[in-house]
């Protein structure tokens, strides 16, 4: 389970490498499905027709986004 911390300056979401299971938090190891919150990231587009955008993972407890590819 390799993991590869990125992050750009002007975004502040971490990009990491897809795992299997059960989502995590990097930061604080938060594993509960009710306190990670699923956003549309506007600004990454993944299709052009029809319009597929990319999805951005928020822990409420930390506060770190992040994006897995």
């Amino acid at each position: 389970m390799e993991r590869e911390y990125v992050s750009s300056a002007e975004t502040k979401v971490i990009t990491i490498s897809k795992s299997m299971g059960r989502r995590r938090c990097p930061k604080c190891g938060n594993s509960d499905k009710f306190m990670i919150r699923e956003m549309i990231d506007k600004e990454n587009i993944i299709l052009d027709y029809p319009r597929v955008y990319s999805e951005i993972f928020r822990c409420e407890l930390c506060g770190v986004e992040r994006r897995e590819k």
